[in-house]
């Protein structure tokens, strides 16, 4: 095999050879010549941008790309010897054949000036592999797009025929065999799992069956936390495939066995039946990233800003909302009267002592308002309004809470019962149950009937935000009324885009907030999504919810304009779901703080759910949600992120968000709720200037103290601290 190879540090010796006899135009020339030698050569091709063309971060540098001309499959490469290959795509037709790039004799590599479509930066170019020459075979084309000076590449694969095509399985990223991820660093990496929803407590890190769902859904970080390197790969369109990430057979190291694919389902989605098809003469996968970088943090980071821009979050001009909602304080027993006494308490007592953002707080109705009379709903959003609040309400578009399929679905003037929008299976039968609801399909126009029938009044009404919840139920496979719509996640869009235009500032002639709760992670809609299922008021709960910010801390800002860290549970003494556990407990103090400080560093809704006719909840209220400091937090709808990245099923205990003057925000919690413990913070671990002296306020206390080098931190039981580190 003859083999040709252009390396950067080669071009780059050339180039300024030239340029010192030519001027810039000597340079050109080199490029020039370099480009027709890197594909005019059989065996390798190894693209490869030196310092010379492009700036380089020192932190991250960028990634090295060789093509095989002969087996039609890539390498990628990076400085420090961190290497993931052969990468062959692969697709699973329904007709039983399994191809692969290395099964066809021939492969054509080509370059241009393109991008993925959305994605557009400034210089990008793409490569693409046709591996073709069999004629019983689609042509497969592996398309990899890179940005000069970034870590990472995109890639995706078309399986392109001449008669359609169909499939519920594509890989554009698979090792081929004999290919692996090699780390630089020579240890068992951390495997990140990434829940599909948030639904059934799932955590983040939750231990799987491996033979029923895959390593994450997505997303996934491939890192080792002590040097903190690490391999981000995922998927950034999510329109049409749901993703799955598979990291297995790990060592030191290496991971041996590494796909990325679109078709995923599992125990993990709640679905019975496979993935829908994807049908037609060109199929095409999921844009996919794949990067390295020295800190994997950084990189879940620029993952998150890479799905921001293909599908930017939906925008709100206004700030964090702070506020109140009615589920732990009365649950199903919510009326008008509990309903105006805390909007009343909230305005009286609460405003005053700063508890409000943009000069306002929501006062919001969750599951149980039904049970309110029409016009009692109607005239507690004036009564909220005319003190300056704004109202919140609650809906679920995707299910229905009855076994009574007779029913007249609301908003159809009598055209569909519920038994014409349920969600079907392959043999005609009603999906099964999800939490207690039955699930609807998104497709159905006496869905979308009823939806626009329901956000209809609540706009007419004069409400100013929706809670929306068991979104879930929409994102499952199942047989969709509208032929041309087969997956789930393309349902579920298909929903959610209605929901958004529904309530859109151009329809309706004001902002009106979204809020998602149980919903897929991916694709993103609404303005916030909570990060977790119900979290309640005691130290697990607030452990359970921050180990979706130390794994999830990414999605704020990105895929959703805030994290939601669910209702703030300041005095209730017992969680409504596990009495029996928590039976005879009481919520104590330090309790109650930490989870404020967890809901603040989340980045963030601030929206508390305590029964505030009670006088200790008052209280409470009243010395923990008008802290000026922990509210500025908050405001800033900034999450924190995860110092240590090796809490596995369980959170991180220190939390920092690093500030543009050099200061530094250090969350640290002990989760024991019996047990004290003494923490020493490692300042070059919260990228300080370990030369420095610096100076700790503490936001609770409002004293301030100094260090130079490690900082210990005390902890009562069940105790959190925010502190703000300034340097001198």
């Amino acid at each position: 095999m003859n083999c040709c190879l252009v390396s950067g540090p080669a071009l780059y010796l050339a180039a300024n050879i030239l340029r010192a006899k030519n001027g810039d135009q000597g340079m050109t020339r080199v490029f020039k010549v370099a480009s027709i030698l890197l594909f005019s050569c059989s065996g390798f091709v190894n693209i490869s941008y030196g310092q010379s063309t492009v700036p380089v971060a020192p932190a991250d540098k960028n990634v090295t790309i060789h093509c095989n001309k002969v087996s039609g499959d890539f390498v990628l490469s990076w400085p420090d010897g961190t290497r993931i290959g052969p990468i062959g795509g692969s697709i699973e037709l329904t007709n039983g054949h399994h191809w692969s790039v290395t099964d066809f004799p021939k492969h054509k590599v080509t370059s241009r000036a393109d991008a993925p479509e959305g994605y557009k930066p400034a210089g990008i170019r793409a490569w693409e592999i046709r591996s073709f020459g069999r004629a019983d075979a689609p042509q497969l084309v592996e398309h990899i797009y890179y940005e000069p000076g970034k870590p990472f590449v995109l890639v995706e694969m078309e399986a392109v025929g001449k008669e359609p095509l169909s499939s519920r399985h594509i890989f554009p990223v698979k090792l081929s065999p004999g290919g692996s991820a090699s780390f630089a660093a020579k240890v068992k990496p951390t495997v990140l799992f990434v829940p599909n929803d948030n639904d059934m407590w799932v955590h983040y890190n939750e231990p799987i069956d491996p033979a029923k769902d895959p390593d994450s859904y997505e997303v996934s970080a491939i890192f080792d936390n002590a040097s903190r390197k690490g391999m981000v790969l995922g998927s950034v369109t999510h329109e049409l495939w749901r993703t799955g990430v598979l990291a297995r057979d790990t060592s030191d190291g290496t991971v041996k066995n590494v796909e990325v694919y679109g078709g995923a389902t599992g125990n993990w989605t709640h679905d019975v039946e496979p993935h829908g098809l994807v049908t037609g003469t060109t199929v095409r996968s999921p844009l996919v990233m794949i990067g390295y970088y020295q800190d994997w943090r950084n990189g879940m980071e620029q993952y998150a800003q890479i799905n921001a821009e293909i599908h930017p979050p939906l925008a709100w001009a206004a700030g964090v909302p702070f506020g109140w909602n009615s589920w732990s304080a009365y649950l199903m027993k919510i009326d008008a009267k509990k309903y105006l006494a805390v909007a009343d308490f909230i305005h009286d007592q609460l405003e005053p002592r700063g508890f409000q953002n943009d000069g306002t707080t929501y006062v919001n109705l969750d599951g149980g308002w039904k049970q309110m009379k029409d016009e009692e709903v109607i005239a507690a959003a004036k009564h909220i309004h005319a003190q300056g609040q704004k109202a919140g309400i609650y809906f679920t578009p995707f299910s229905y809470w009855s076994d009574d399929f007779t029913q007249p679905v609301e908003g159809t003037n009598g055209k569909y019962r519920y038994s014409d929008i349920l969600l079907r299976d392959s043999k005609g039968n009603p999906l099964p149950k999800i939490d207690g609801a039955r699930p609807l399909d998104p497709t159905h126009p006496g869905t979308i009937a009823r939806i626009d029938y329901e956000l209809a009044r609540y706009v007419a009404w004069g409400y100013d935000s929706v809670k929306l919840d068991f979104l879930n139920c929409g994102s499952l496979e199942g047989v969709h009324h509208d032929p041309s719509i087969t997956t789930g996640v393309a349902a579920y869009s298909y929903g959610m885009r209605r929901i958004e235009e529904d309530l859109s500032p151009e329809k309706i002639g004001r902002p009106f907030f979204i809020g998602l709760s149980i919903a897929p992670l991916f694709p993103a809609y609404g303005h916030s999504r909570r990060v977790s299922c119900d979290a309640f008021g005691r130290i697990q709960d607030s452990e359970y919810m921050l180990n979706a910010v130390t794994f999830g801390w990414w999605t704020n800002g990105k895929l959703y304009r805030f994290n939601d860290p669910d209702h703030t549970v300041i005095s209730r003494d017992v969680d409504p779901y596990h009495d029996q556990a928590a039976k005879g407990s009481v919520q104590t103090y330090e309790e109650a703080r930490s989870r404020v400080n967890a809901t603040v560093i989340a980045g963030t809704l601030l929206l508390d759910s305590d029964d505030l006719m009670d006088p200790r909840a008052q209280m409470r209220a009243e010395s923990l949600l008008t802290n000026s400091e922990i509210l500025d937090v908050a405001r800033a709808g900034r999450s924190f992120r995860p110092v240590e990245g090796d809490a596995g099923a369980h959170a991180a205990n220190v939390f920092e968000r690093i500030d543009p003057d050099g200061s530094v925000f250090v969350a640290v919690f002990n989760f024991s709720p019996s047990e004290s413990t003494k923490m020493t913070l490692d300042p070059a671990r919260l990228g300080l200037d370990t030369n420095r002296e610096y100076r700790v306020h503490d936001l609770w206390l409002g004293k301030d103290s100094e260090f130079h080098g490690a900082l210990d931190v005390v902890l009562g039981p069940a105790e959190s601290k925010i502190l703000h580190l300034i340097p001198k």
